[in-house]
């Protein structure tokens, strides 16, 4: 096989300019990084401008002075312009969309791709046929990207990287993950290369006792593990070894490879410095609330836990936008699970903290931490229910004559909890209000991201009532309770897929989707990615349901005892999203642009973006999120 580089045995100059060719190539590859983030600016700026010149001060001189020759030259251009966007548009869709499930979109798949041809041509450049120049390339061209993969790590806002892209770390994680991955690949290349050289030179038993060898085996054997336990389906099966092997390995690396070689050391303190930021920022963060009500929602299986916050004096003065989580943790876990104190699980923030003077969480009780806290709130009642911040969730803020009589008050504990955040892609989500239809889905407990977003552009002057669609996809109509006091509005739209009535059929259902779950997910930790997958994996199963129920007296009973206004409308069913789209996309006037957001099963989102994007073929605008949490 032709491989055009030997084993040569360079004199003093040879290794002279070697050390140097090294260096040199390390330090492109590190700061050539700030090509692209600078040249990013451009376009940015491009973008502000135009905002600010088509503002209609500026519209309104230019019509003054037109004459008919102007005005046709203007029609010209404003369709240019229209079909330019209409080509962006559909070009952005595509990048958008996934390669493969759990693999990212294409959009981070193209820049991985170009990033590792430019750093392979690092490698590989003024190397000559110097087999060893090679091998050492690969090694420090990819520890010059560590400091990089540290950064794209940092949760905070005033992250560098963040300002320079405006973008959150939930949509920057997908390209610390292909970083990652490129960097496994290369240091990869750079260990079988150097033990290729140990082998063909019998030099292996003797080397492999040095320390500089023993520490990069250690380290290529740490990156190894990390690149396999990062894999989605181990990562689902059991988060906990995931994220305690994520962790150590991240630590540990560091100093494996401050004294594996000398040369490496600028690039490793880099980092060390980085993840001393990344480690003090989020404990600047975190916040001990010393008694949060946790309240055991009733007729739901496996359980819903309405977690309510006080807003102290620390926690008022943070920014909170609808649709951002928070991490939360038990700070003080039984002795049994001493490993959740290092475990903070990220929860969406459930209502609009600053209106309601609290913050409130809905989370479905699985495993691990939800678990923890599912058997807290089943504890007894705490004796003074009545000082409970949020006094019954679930109890109906829509009073009906015709109840039979108020529900008994439901049991609820108090615990101490640590939170940090928040964080969240919707700090640099487009202002809604500007988009004259807003689409908004959920699936289960999906709900807690798009109600606060519901709640906070129905509360606005500047947003009409029929701008807004909102669905909500259901098991059971008991799932769907604790959120009905946030659907003011006509138009809100709830589809339960399973049941057919009775509160005691509903529960009936979720018990066997639980006890399904618990079958085929026996592993699966207590995150709220976990607790949405088991959801959503049963909710998908609901999602083929084809069949619709027609209103029966069971049904009208089921709503004047559980209290739900007419105003919301309940379908037994699945959503139709082709109808549901369509009925959008072709209202008189039909929008100029549409925003979409969903938070649900990957099913649920995957149907609804193949039928929104027949209409972006089609030229439409369309802004699109798809909320999920990966890691």
């Amino acid at each position: 096989m032709w491989f055009p580089y030997a084993f040569t045995n360079p004199d003093e100059a040879g290794l002279h300019r070697r050390r140097h060719l090294l260096d040199r190539y390390g330090q492109v590859a590190q700061w050539s990084a700030l090509i692209p983030l600078l040249a990013l600016q451009v376009p940015f700026l491009f973008l502000r401008l135009k905002s600010y010149f088509n503002a209609p001060r500026f519209r309104a001189k230019v019509k003054e002075h037109a004459s008919p020759v102007v005005e046709r030259f203007g029609v010209l251009s404003v369709k240019t312009d229209e079909t330019r966007n209409s080509v962006w548009n559909r070009m952005a869709w595509r990048l958008d969309q996934e390669v493969s499930p759990g693999w990212g979109t294409w959009r981070v798949f193209l820049v991985a791709a170009l990033w590792t041809a430019w750093l392979f041509v690092l490698a590989v450049r003024d190397t000559g046929d110097d087999y060893l120049h090679l091998t050492k390339r690969f090694g420090i061209v990819a520890a010059s990207q560590l400091p990089l993969h540290y950064l794209l790590a940092l949760k905070s806002p005033l992250s560098p990287i963040t300002l320079l892209t405006r973008l959150s770390h939930e949509e920057l994680n997908p390209y610390h993950r292909a970083l990652g991955r490129i960097l496994l690949i290369f240091f990869s290349l750079h260990a079988s290369f150097y033990l290729n050289f140990y082998i063909q030179k019998s030099l292996l038993l003797k080397r492999i006792r040095d320390r500089d060898v023993l520490l990069g085996l250690l380290a290529i054997t740490s990156f190894l593990t990390l690149g396999t336990t990062a894999l989605a389906r181990i990562r689902r099966r059991n988060y906990l070894l995931f994220f305690i092997v994520h962790v150590a390995l991240s630590i540990s690396l560091l100093p494996t490879l401050y004294f594996h070689v000398s040369h490496l050391r600028v690039y490793i303190l880099e980092s060390a410095l980085i993840y001393a930021i990344l480690i003090l920022q989020r404990n600047l963060s975190q916040t001990k609330v010393p008694s949060s009500t946790l309240t055991l929602l009733p007729s739901t299986s496996p359980p819903l836990i309405s977690i309510t916050i006080p807003l102290t004096p620390s926690l008022a003065k943070r920014t909170f936008r609808p649709g951002q989580h928070i991490y939360l943790a038990l700070p003080t876990p039984p002795l049994t699970a001493p490993h959740e104190k290092l475990r903070l699980n990220p929860f969406t923030i459930a209502n609009l903290p600053h209106q309601d003077k609290h913050i409130r969480l809905v989370i479905r009780a699985l495993k691990g931490t939800t678990a923890l806290i599912s058997d807290l709130a089943s504890k007894p009642p705490s004796p003074s229910p009545s000082s409970s911040p949020l006094q019954s969730p679930t109890t109906s803020p829509f009073p009906s004559p015709s109840a039979p009589s108020a529900p008994p008050p439901l049991p609820t504990t108090t615990t101490p909890l640590l939170l940090e955040g928040p964080y969240g892609s919707a700090s640099h989500f487009p202002a809604l209000p500007i988009y004259p239809a807003i689409l908004l889905v959920a699936g289960g407990v999906g709900a807690t991201f798009t109600l606060p977003i519901y709640r906070d552009l129905i509360e606005r002057d500047n947003v009409p009532r029929g701008q807004i669609t909102f669905v909500w996809s259901v098991k059971a109509v008991a799932d769907a309770v604790w959120g009905m006091e946030y659907l003011r509005e006509e138009g809100a739209r709830v589809f339960v897929t399973r049941g057919h009535g009775s509160r005691r059929s509903d529960a009936a259902a979720a018990a066997a989707a639980a006890a399904r779950e618990e079958e085929n997910d026996d592993d699966v930790e207590g995150m709220e990615l976990q607790e949405r997958a088991g959801l959503m994996e049963h909710a998908e199963e609901d999602l083929t349901t084809t069949t619709t129920t027609t209103t029966t007296d069971s049904h009208e009973a089921e709503r004047v005892e559980r209290g739900i206004p007419n105003h919301i409308t309940i379908t037994r069913s699945r959503p139709n999203f082709a109808h549901i789209v369509n009925e959008i996309f072709t209202a008189d006037p039909p929008p100029a642009k549409v925003a979409v957001l969903v938070c649900g099963p990957g099913g649920m989102g995957a149907a609804l973006r193949r039928e929104v994007g027949v209409w972006v073929g089609r030229g439409r605008e369309v802004w699109w999120h798809g909320e999920e949490f990966g890691w």
